[in-house]
């Protein structure tokens, strides 16, 4: 709405400036000022509705030392301005396996958030992807240009028997949520 209404602001200044131009042309001038702050505006407004971060937009290295795995990301492209606060690394493990002592980077208001919530949709978006005889943990982190986020895993664990996927959360004004997911390469 408030974009629409820019455009018709920008758009009767125009006009307004090319009638004057004859009579005033420093007035005509002035009146052009706001024409390009408001198609600046404009301009922002689309790119951002049309730019996405995509999963190759994120780079992810993983480092394993005795059962402790950390697993650093970056993103190599600029994240998108839609971008919802947190994003999610999603650990699936055997469920007789524990994930302990995870240190991450977490939103400062993360108590404010209904996280339950987003934890839910990001699970039944994501089940399609995994098999039921492992155990899903999900931890959220900060959407921010790096992350890391270490835990610790039992010895006995095979890599290969787990997955690891990042999910990023897009909210975009007037929409629903929307996810992707990257798979992370444990071994």
């Amino acid at each position: 709405m408030s974009v629409i209404l820019v455009m018709l602001i920008v758009f009767g200044l125009l006009v307004l400036a090319v009638k004057v131009w004859k009579k005033s042309k420093i007035l005509s001038l002035g009146l052009t000022a706001p024409v390009f702050l408001g198609l600046f505006f404009i301009g922002y407004v689309v790119y951002n509705s049309w730019y996405q971060t995509t999963p190759e937009s994120l780079k992810v290295t993983v480092q394993k030392e005795k059962q402790r795995y950390t697993l650093s990301g970056v993103w190599v492209k600029p994240l998108d301005a839609y971008r919802f606060v947190t994003d999610y690394i999603v650990i699936y493990v055997p469920y007789n396996t524990e994930v302990s002592n995870v240190k991450r980077n977490r939103y400062k208001n993360y108590n404010e958030m209904d996280d339950e919530g987003l934890e839910a949709a990001a699970r039944y978006s994501i089940k399609d992807e995994i098999s039921s005889d492992l155990h899903p943990y999900i931890f959220d982190i900060e959407a921010t240009k790096e992350f890391t986020v270490s835990f610790d895993l039992s010895e006995n664990l095979n890599p290969k028997d787990m997955k690891a996927y990042y999910v990023h959360i897009r909210e975009e004004p007037m929409s629903s949520l929307e996810f992707w997911f990257k798979k992370i390469r444990i071994n």
